[in-house]
Order: C-alpha cells, then structure tokens, then sequence
C-alpha cells in the first residue's frame, strides 16, 4: 500500500472508502452501528490505521 492511500483506502476490501473525518464535517460512519467482534475479525492483520468503506461497514452492521 502506498502512502498516500492511508486514509482513503478501505483495508478490508482495497475500495475508496470515502472518508469525510479529515474534514469539518462528522463522517457518515459515525451514523453506523457496528458489531465489535465482527470488525476486530475484519481487521485480523490489517491496518487499524484506515477507514471501512460503506459497503464494509454494512457487511458488519448490527
């Protein structure tokens, strides 16, 4: 991965993952609830660094 995608590259599936944290505005995944279990698993040797994209995070919505 190279450095400019931390940030803006969903570790689980390598999409844009659209995130708006870096901005003046809430991110729309602050809106998401998700299962802790099932996200820690998603991210088993991954970078914890980086952002889920939309369709990731819906994967593991409760």
């Amino acid at each position: 991965m190279r450095a400019e995608d931390i940030g803006t590259i969903c570790p689980a599936c390598g999409k844009t993952n659209d995130c708006q944290i870096g901005g003046n505005r809430k991110c729309w995944c602050f809106n998401m609830q998700v299962d802790k279990a099932k996200l820690e698993h998603a991210l088993k040797d991954k970078s914890k660094d980086q952002c889920l994209c939309r369709d990731c995070l819906k994967k593991l919505s409760v």
